[in-house]
């Protein structure tokens, strides 16, 4: 297993939440993920820090999901004493939202031919959207996708099942997956699909470009730009704005995944051609793969430092 995947490395679980006295709450899941609720906002910030690369491990998949169960039952049925209105997903990782998928997992899985982890890994992402896509089983909840950093391929896909996309301006997103011969298969073409006609959604997808968030947004693909540093402040400005007709922009929101939905099935359909197409890699693409990882692992040499470090003194501790 690579030094880079997190896969390897278990994260501490927590899974408890922490009441202030000012009504503000703190959610840790795991130290690579925590949410913190902002009851004057109303609103739930939800922050990840993945371990290394800054990619969807399988532990933050997992993570990510009894997240979302934790959330949805503290806040379903408490509607009164727990007001929620938005729940706003960043990242940890400065200028970057998420590279996406696990590039070295991926590699050792196709090498492997092990096609039950790499559908397990499928499932687990889309369970992940699907359930972001649905404001975590809460009615009335608007989910914001705030990009502070470049958000590419399964990062990209997490962000376009928000409601609403904000990034600054320094910010790139795309699929690169073309580039390596696949295809973004964990609900980017679906949520794409809602926000793009057809040539728009074929031309992001099938050239692997990176765009600037002013041209995502000249697109309709995402939804506001701002000045890079001044993200978190805009998304605070953007709810205040909208309290006064919340019940009105709650409604929209629901309305729009009644006109525009994603199906659970269609994502599972999907999920299914991704692996296919995955175990029908070449060497050549495998090894186009390789060069994406092996950059990734240039950039983040510091951050995998640290993981070598945090295993060695989890190591010792046990003992």
């Amino acid at each position: 297993m690579n030094a880079a995947s997190s896969t390897s490395i278990p994260a501490v679980s927590g899974d408890h939440i922490v009441e202030g006295p000012d009504g503000s709450t703190v959610f840790v899941v795991s130290d690579q993920f925590e949410c913190r609720y902002d009851k004057a906002a109303l609103a739930l910030w939800s922050e990840w820090k993945p371990y290394g690369i800054p990619s969807f491990n399988s532990a933050l998949l997992h993570d990510l999901e009894r997240g979302s169960q934790l959330i949805e039952g503290y806040f379903s049925g408490h509607q009164e004493t727990r007001p929620l209105d938005y729940i706003v997903l960043r990242s940890g990782i400065r200028r970057v939202f998420s590279l996406g998928g696990d590039l070295g997992y991926f590699q050792r899985l196709i090498v492997n031919r092990d096609r039950a982890r790499l559908t397990e890994y499928a499932r687990a992402a889309i369970n992940v959207v699907y359930r972001n896509h649905l404001s975590h089983n809460l009615n009335g909840v608007t989910t914001i996708a705030l990009l502070e950093g470049d958000a590419l391929g399964g990062g990209f896909e997490c962000a376009l099942s928000c409601d609403i996309v904000v990034a600054e301006t320094h910010v790139r997103a795309g699929f690169p997956e073309i580039l390596f011969n696949m295809f973004p298969g964990m609900g980017g073409i679906s949520f794409l699909a809602r926000r793009a006609n057809r040539k728009v959604a074929d031309e992001i997808v099938r050239t692997g470009r990176q765009y600037t968030a002013l041209e995502l947004a000249d697109l309709g693909i995402i939804d506001m730009v701002v000045e890079s540093g001044q993200g978190a402040v805009a998304v605070a400005e953007l709810m205040k704005k909208r309290s006064r007709q919340r019940n009105a922009h709650a409604a929209m929101t629901r309305v729009d995944k009644i006109v525009r939905p994603v199906v659970l099935q269609e994502l599972h359909d999907v999920v299914k051609l991704w692996v296919d197409c995955a175990l029908e890699m070449s060497p050549q693409s495998l090894e186009w793969m390789q060069r994406l990882y092996q950059r990734q692992l240039g950039i983040f040499a510091r951050e995998i430092e640290t993981v070598a470090t945090i295993r060695t003194y989890r190591s010792i501790t046990a003992a």
